[in-house]
Formats: C-alpha cells, sequence, structure tokens
C-alpha cells in the first residue's frame, strides 16, 4: 500500500486504485485506473488530494492497507468523497460494499465509481449501486460454482485437481491409488473418529515411518490436520477438525 499526497485543498475528494496482481489485464491496471480516475475528477471539477492505492492484493477481503486507510479517513470525516474506477476494484464483497457506502452516506460523503456510473450523491446514484453490487456478488458466487463442479468434474474421472494428493499418485494425467498411503489414510481417519488428537496422530504415523508425500520421514500438525481435512470432507465426514 503506498500513498500519494496530490494537492491540498479545503474539497478533499479522494482515490482507491487496487489490483490484484501486477500481472493484472491492463483495463484494470494501477495506471490505467489512475488515468481515467485523473479523467474523471477534471471534467466533473473535482479536486483529488489524496491517492491510495493496494497492490497485488485481493478484493474479497477488508485486510487491506489502503481500504482501512480510505474507511479511517471516513469515519473521521477527513474527505468529502471517495472515487474508484469500478466496484470490483473498491470490494468483491456485496456485504462490505454496502456497508462501507452507508457509512460514507451517513457521514455525508459521497462514492463515485466510475465504470458503472455511480455518484451515490443523487437518490439514482444510490439505488443503482444496491443494484450493481448485487450483481457482483451474484457473479462471484456463480463463478465459485463453476469452479466446484470442474473439480468434482476432476475427482469423477480420477484426474489430478490439486497437488499432491495425499493417497493418490499422478500417473499419465491420471490419480492411481497408492496403497501405502491408502493404509494410512484409513488408519489416521478411523483414529480422529475415535477422539484421537491430531498430536497423537501425528506421534502414531511419525513412529510408524510413513513418508511425506515428498518422501520426508517426519510429519507435523498442519500436515495432518491438512490431510484429515482434505481426506474426510471427500469422505462426507463433517466434524470439525479443531
Amino acid at each position: 500500500m503506498y500513498i500519494c499526497n496530490i494537492i491540498h485543498d479545503m474539497k478533499k475528494i479522494i482515490s482507491y486504485l487496487r489490483c490484484s496482481t501486477t500481472h493484472q489485464l491492463e483495463t484494470h491496471s494501477i495506471s490505467h485506473q489512475r488515468l481515467k480516475i485523473d479523467l474523471y475528477c477534471k471534467f466533473h471539477n473535482l479536486q483529488l488530494v489524496e491517492e491510495i492505492v493496494d497492490e497485488g492484493v485481493s478484493g474479497k477481503s477488508t485486510k487491506r492497507e489502503g481500504y482501512i486507510r480510505v474507511m479511517e479517513m471516513v469515519k473521521n470525516k477527513d474527505c468529502d468523497g471517495v472515487v474508484v474506477y469500478s466496484l470490483s476494484r473498491f470490494s468483491r464483497c456485496v456485504v462490505d460494499t454496502l456497508s462501507s457506502i452507508q457509512l460514507m452516506n451517513d457521514n455525508g460523503i459521497t462514492f463515485h465509481s466510475l465504470s458503472e456510473n455511480i455518484d451515490t450523491s443523487s437518490p439514482n446514484g444510490r439505488f443503482f449501486l444496491t443494484i450493481l453490487s448485487s450483481l457482483s456478488q451474484l457473479e462471484r458466487e456463480i463463478t465459485s460454482s463453476r469452479v466446484k463442479d470442474t473439480l468434482q468434474g476432476l475427482k469423477m474421472t480420477n484426474k489430478p485437481y490439486s497437488n499432491d494428493m495425499y493417497g493418490y499418485d499422478k500417473i499419465d494425467g491420471s490419480l492411481v491409488v497408492n496403497d501405502t498411503e491408502q493404509k494410512m489414510l484409513k488408519k489416521i481417519t478411523k483414529m480422529y473418529q475415535q477422539r484421537f488428537t491430531i498430536n497423537e496422530i501425528m506421534n502414531y504415523v511419525n513412529d510408524k515411518g510413513y513418508k511425506t508425500k515428498r518422501g520426508g520421514k517426519r510429519f507435523y500438525y498442519n500436515t495432518i490436520k491438512g490431510i484429515l481435512l482434505k481426506t474426510n470432507t471427500n469422505n462426507g465426514f463433517k466434524e470439525k477438525l479443531n
């Protein structure tokens, strides 16, 4: 996260820019967002006093330095408006988006999103914001559902769907059962269902001399927990792993 002070003036409009990776599509790059926002502010006679950037971070979480900085300024009423290139650059979660915009409205701060032509200083802008935020959330859920369907399809056809799948070997693009690892999986799953702790299971497999997927001679707590979580999820065992 970095901040650039642009101009000091009584009317404080700040811009928020974000990209998930340094190799994101040109239309979502920081430089492209900056150009569009600058043109927007000039056209609407808005004086941009500060630019706040989150680079290389996801918009799914609010735990972003730049986003937190923006909301601190909103809470303290240190700005009169917030400008973003698009809703997706501001947040990927409809709940977070709407709660943030509501706080801005409560504090008399306007929100501008260029791509969706939103200006919350008008009733129409606030109305369309609610609709577009919902559509953004719907798109994300549909994408997530498609990914899950794809993974399920790979599982059903015995195709690899993740790296280092304990209990299986990858041979010519397909999964082949590893009998030794499967024996261990069945044993530790049974142990966990019998209320053995993860530490006790870890000590058991280490004492028995089982090797990790990459040939290591020692299993650690998080390794056992991860194997149990993946195995038990696939087998429909819903009990929470502590």
